[in-house]
């Protein structure tokens, strides 16, 4: 795809839904003065329009970010892309890459993409993480987790708003999913 044509501004009646939804999990008087709202952005469709929803609903007030885990050859044209699009959008963008040591891959690699995304929300002092999650994750978090023979409490899927807490001894961040 090409980044010229996600330039264009997304449905309004889709900003209000998005901004709305983003004010219930992430309410202005819980934000610091001028907090800015950071982006996981991996270049699919769901973090794409997830950049494109907030860049629409929060301009000025967002910073993008596309993690490199270096397991996929296509990994580094997918974060040339996002880094794209974010320049026509003018917006901020960064780079971010982690080494993924053994064992389960899949944990490894979501825990160094937190790590690496929690360094980022602190350097760059924003005030939330928003990922592109949305139904279908939900339903392919529950089936993983009802294959691994999970109990009652296990089959949950991810909330729409959850405390990040990367376990670093800072404070934990607001971890939002405004597309479930």
């Amino acid at each position: 795809m090409d980044a010229a044509k996600l330039s264009g501004a997304p449905d309004p009646a889709l900003v209000e839904r998005f901004a709305k939804k983003l004010e219930r999990l992430w309410p202005l008087e819980d934000r610091e003065p001028g907090a800015r709202l950071g982006l996981a952005v991996s270049g699919g469709p769901d973090s794409l329009a997830l950049l494109l929803l907030a860049h629409a609903a929060m301009p000025g007030d967002i910073a993008v970010a596309s993690v490199n885990h270096g397991l996929r050859e296509a990994a580094s044209g997918e974060a040339a892309f996002v880094e794209q699009v974010c320049a026509r959008l003018g917006g901020p963008f960064t780079a971010l890459r982690v080494k993924v040591q053994g064992g389960n891959l899949q944990a490894r690699a979501r825990e160094a993409r937190y790590a690496v995304l929690a360094q980022w929300l602190r350097d760059e002092r924003l005030g939330a993480l928003a990922t592109g999650h949305h139904a279908d994750d939900q339903a392919e978090t529950l089936l993983m987790r009802l294959a691994r023979g999970s109990g009652l409490s296990g089959l949950a899927g991810g909330r729409a708003a959850s405390p990040f807490d990367p376990g670093d001894g800072g404070p934990p961040f607001a971890l939002l999913r405004p597309l479930l």
